[in-house]
């Protein structure tokens, strides 16, 4: 049961990302933060929960702590690879790899902050 939730948690996660990132933009310009956009720190952001949320429903698994790192920054950035590609039709949302460089440093922070957590 505990195992559910776990993955339930990680399923709303992943559900907020999916639709903050198919729901329609303006197309204004993006504020910065040190240089980098807004949208960049919210992947980042996002991703880490993500990250964090997923490797804590994998410690229901038998895997090693290495694999379960791997496998959730390969599961992370491999969601928001697709979720880029789902955004390819849409006339107010683009396919950046910018965007997929922010998720996959969002997925290796969060592995960072469970790791450093699990100390």
């Amino acid at each position: 049961m505990i195992a559910r939730r776990r993955w339930l948690v990680a399923a709303i996660v992943a559900g907020v990302i999916l639709v903050a990132s198919l729901v329609p933009m303006d197309g204004g310009t993006t504020p910065t933060l040190l240089g980098v956009g807004l949208d960049k720190w919210q992947h980042t952001a996002g991703y880490a929960l993500l990250a964090v949320a997923v490797s804590h429903a994998l410690r229901a698994t038998e895997q090693s702590v290495a694999q379960r790192r791997l496998r959730t920054v390969g599961v992370v950035v491999g969601y928001g690879v697709l979720i880029e590609m789902l955004q390819l039709p849409l006339a107010t949302r683009l396919f950046t790899v910018t965007d997929v460089l922010a998720n996959t440093v969002g997925a290796l922070v969060g592995i960072t902050v469970v790791s450093l957590v699990a100390r």
